[in-house]
């Protein structure tokens, strides 16, 4: 009886001790549109804002992606949760037929300036707030990102 709680107890501490990244990509980065509410960099509002386009996926089979819409533009970056969720990269997808857009296009330099790992300071079912201050474009700078999943 006694091995039979051991085992019941080592049970449920595994099961408590679920990855918290899988768990937060699923839970929190559903497929589907997300507006970005704030984009600012040290306390300056950024606009025009985006919307991502976040695509399924699972966060150990591939490399999880996403589409950064601007004013009818289109970037594609890759995103993923690290440090049991509490850290949240972005990546610009370098694909050779945007090289020639990056200098003209304003939302490949968004991607591009925004890519970085940010500290993830509220996650809620239907919004995150994101900030950093190792972005390629803003180092040193506070950028925070706030997006809200759209119904």
């Amino acid at each position: 009886m006694k091995k039979l709680t051991l085992l019941l107890f080592a049970t449920v501490f595994f099961l408590a001790s679920c990855d918290k990244n899988k768990r937060a990509s699923k839970r929190l980065m559903k497929a589907g549109t997300w507006e970005v509410v704030e984009l600012s960099v040290d306390g300056q509002n950024i606009s025009p804002l985006p919307v991502w386009e976040i695509n399924d996926c699972d966060i150990y089979e591939t490399l999880c992606t996403a589409t950064w819409n601007l004013e009818g533009k289109q970037s594609q970056f890759y995103w993923q949760f690290n440090e049991k969720a509490e850290l949240f990269t972005i990546s610009r997808i370098v694909a050779p037929e945007d090289c020639e857009d990056f200098y003209t296009e304003e939302v490949e330099q968004q991607t591009y300036k925004f890519s970085g790992d940010y500290e993830v300071k509220e996650r809620k079912r239907k919004s995150m707030i994101f900030e950093s201050s190792k972005t390629l474009g803003f180092d040193g700078e506070r950028v925070v990102i706030r997006v809200e999943k759209k119904e």
